[in-house]
């Protein structure tokens, strides 16, 4: 029987909680026809470092160990490739993982990477980075830059930046081209949605999926209590007049002000232009 070759890439600083995850893996695998690697990622780690590892090993499984800003990076040093990439979740929001089904607890998500399929998912390029799950300016963007600069991790740290980020949010100016069709709009927050829902449970883009080609810009036109606890509990449709959804496959975003920007839970600061655009069949990812 071949052996096969998993090459783990764990963030040490990823979540709240830190996680003995080399010893964990290595347990985990022992007795088992399974050669595993692990490498830790540095806070800097480029991703053509990720594909120096990979050029070594030569593995059958690439597994990111972290939360959607880990994934992303090892991700793109896998796109449009043929190593499928597993995901074992240990992020303050494992947002992508939560998507796809992946458990959180680390056994379960171990025992996916020996049983899991691999389904191909499509992504967006935004700004010439990869996007797999959801991006967005403006409101959220915004509780992801209080985040990244709190001292309070996980799920409580993320809640405070975004009751923080309702009491200071504000409207701005945007000009739209979807797809060729221009428009201009006040909003609170823009999307681009890969996948439908935020890793709080807050579904965003109920129409979304990952296998399908092509995108969703989901406009919020207004602040609205309602329409937000919407997305915490409800499938009910949106009022278009407060929130909108439109299919896309490229998209130019045009600011009047420099607005908060988020890629995959990850800060990239603020923006006046953003060009987007789908990306097709773009990464293999074990599921359930």
């Amino acid at each position: 029987m071949q052996t096969t070759v998993i090459l783990f890439f764990i963030n040490p600083h990823s979540g709240s909680v830190r996680t003995p995850w080399h010893a964990l893996i290595t347990e985990f695998f022992s007795g088992r026809s399974v050669d595993v690697h692990c490498v830790l990622l540095e806070k800097d780690t480029l991703p053509n470092q990720i594909t120096e590892q990979i050029n070594i090993h030569s593995p059958n499984l690439v597994v990111a160990v972290g939360g959607d800003g880990t994934i992303k990076l090892i991700a793109t040093a896998l796109l449009s490739g043929t190593i499928p990439l597993g995901i074992i979740p240990a992020g303050s929001a494992n947002g992508l993982a939560y998507e796809l089904g992946i458990p959180s607890d680390p056994t379960e998500a171990m025992q996916l990477l020996l049983t899991g399929k691999p389904i191909t998912i499509h992504g967006i390029t935004i700004q010439n980075e990869i996007c797999l799950h959801l991006a967005d300016i403006g409101l959220n963007a915004w509780a992801m830059k209080k985040f990244n600069r709190g001292n309070v991790r996980g799920w409580w740290g993320y809640g405070w930046a975004s009751l923080q980020s309702l009491y200071y949010s504000r409207m701005h100016q945007i000009s739209l081209q979807i797809d060729g069709q221009s428009m201009q709009q006040k909003a609170a927050m823009i999307v681009l949605a890969n996948g439908t829902a935020y890793r709080t449970g807050a579904i965003i883009n109920p129409e979304g999926s990952l296998l399908d080609h092509h995108f969703e810009v989901v406009v919020m036109k207004k602040i609205s209590l309602v329409e937000t606890l919407k997305m915490l509990f409800t499938h009910q449709p949106f009022n278009p007049d407060k929130l909108v959804v439109y299919k896309a496959q490229q998209v130019h975003i045009r600011c009047k002000k420099r607005i908060p920007f988020q890629i995959d839970g990850e800060y990239r600061g603020k923006v006046k232009n953003i060009d987007a655009k789908i990306v097709t069949n773009a990464i293999s990812i074990l599921a359930p």
